[in-house]
């Protein structure tokens, strides 16, 4: 019966006041009733104590909520917005997707990972506004940037925070010289300035050739001069070399320059944008030769507002399901599952490298062992033989993995692969 009382004993509270009031055994009374009387006005001092401690005994047995952990905090700067963000728009989607696998896998360390995601506006001036909100943001780490550009003025900034910075495909060679908290998963241009030559040389049995180069940019300017340099060592000849801007739409006067050179071979150190506007421009007034080009280059087939480009044009990348490594499978397993099988055509060639610099930052906590940056960072430096998707990452004596290049051919039907080059 709700709100009643049955009196196993006769009480009366007479030993403790006045009360004519009796409570008579076997007999309901209503709690509100006896809590009125005067009976309870002497009984309930007592027993607050017994009550209020019965209470507290009772909570300690209470199931508490488990709480989350913390999440690791980790950056990603590329381009969301301006020009380079068509190409840089997926970069942050490998980043999320190589930390939900390891999130599924119970984190690191027992904590999850977070990643905010910071935009560089594809601009150096973007890129140094993003290293500066990076650390205000306090990350312990920096996935990116993918451009040599953007990863020289941010890189004095990290490091004088002293966070990690991992660039996916920045491949000047200054780039990891600027601190020690500056490290790559990528190639750089000198080597992959060898593999070019070497394969323009042997593979495409050129002997004369042209140079496009972008003015003023560090990628394209410091390639070239890789390039001339091994390719001339080998015995071939620069016959001209051009500059043009970035920006600029219409390349007649180079291509002209470069029909009136005849060469074997056409190299352009550019990117996605600008290579395949000259690349139309080369066919339609009809240059035959073959046109070679660096990793700037890599997602060039994407562009679907280039249309198809004709001719024999190539160009090193970082990666290509062709590789058929185990941890490339891995990678490839996991775009099907999340993405479906439309999975490749949301991604370039080179966005492996950035599924690869947050599982190296992961491994590099798991053996520092702590959530510290300058511990991370000697984890970092002693990484050996870390199984990228890319390719195998060991730094020695440097912050600047030898990797080996991979050679693709533009086809109308997307980027064939046509072989894996290794360091010599």
């Amino acid at each position: 019966m709700p709100g009643v009382l049955v009196v196993e004993e006769d009480l009366q509270c007479l030993a403790w006041g006045n009360s004519n009031q009796q409570f008579v055994k076997g007999a309901p009374i209503r709690f509100s009733e006896w809590i009125s009387s005067p009976a309870a006005s002497l009984c309930v001092p007592l027993l607050l104590p017994v009550l209020i401690g019965w209470c507290l005994w009772a909570g300690a047995f209470q199931p508490v909520a488990a709480q989350s952990p913390e999440p690791v905090i980790v950056a990603a700067v590329f381009a969301r917005t301006g020009h380079g963000s068509l190409q840089s728009l997926p970069s942050y989607d490998m980043v999320q997707l190589a930390a939900k696998m390891v999130n599924d896998r119970g984190g690191v360390l027992g904590r999850p990972i977070k990643v905010l995601e910071f935009d560089s506006s594809s601009t150096v001036l973007g890129a140094r506004r993003a290293a500066q909100q990076v650390v205000q943001a306090d990350v312990l780490a920096v996935i990116g940037p993918s451009w040599s550009s953007q990863a020289m003025v941010m890189a004095p900034i990290l490091q004088a925070a002293g966070i990690p910075m991992i660039a996916t495909t920045a491949t000047a060679n200054g780039v990891t010289g600027l601190g020690d908290y500056i490290f790559r998963v990528c190639y750089t241009n000198d080597f992959q300035a060898e593999a070019l030559a070497r394969f323009a040389w042997e593979n495409l049995e050129a002997r004369r050739m042209a140079v496009l180069t972008i003015a003023d940019d560090i990628y394209s300017e410091t390639l070239s001069a890789e390039f001339i340099e091994r390719f001339a060592g080998r015995g071939g000849r620069v016959e001209v070399q051009l500059r043009y801007l970035q920006t600029s739409v219409d390349f007649a006067e180079q291509l002209t320059a470069v029909q009136r050179a005849s060469p074997d071979l056409v190299f352009v150190p550019g990117y996605t944008g600008d290579v395949g506007l000259i690349l139309r421009q080369a066919r339609r007034i009809g240059l035959t030769m073959p046109f070679l080009g660096g990793d700037g280059w890599t997602g060039i087939e994407q562009n679907a507002h280039l249309g198809p480009l004709p001719g024999d044009n190539y160009h090193t990348s970082h990666w290509h399901p062709a590789i058929g490594t185990p941890s490339s499978r891995t990678l490839l397993s996991a775009l099907g599952a999340h993405y479906g099988d439309e999975a490749l055509g949301m991604m370039d060639t080179g966005n492996a490298t950035e599924y690869d610099a947050l599982n190296l930052f992961v491994d590099a906590v798991r053996r520092a062992g702590r959530f510290d940056r300058a511990a991370i960072r000697e984890a970092l430096a002693a990484t050996r033989y870390f199984p990228g998707a890319s390719g195998t990452i060991s730094f020695r004596g440097s912050r600047d993995p030898a990797k080996a290049i991979v050679v693709l051919r533009i086809t109308n039907a997307g980027a064939a692969y046509v072989t894996r080059m290794e360091p010599q």
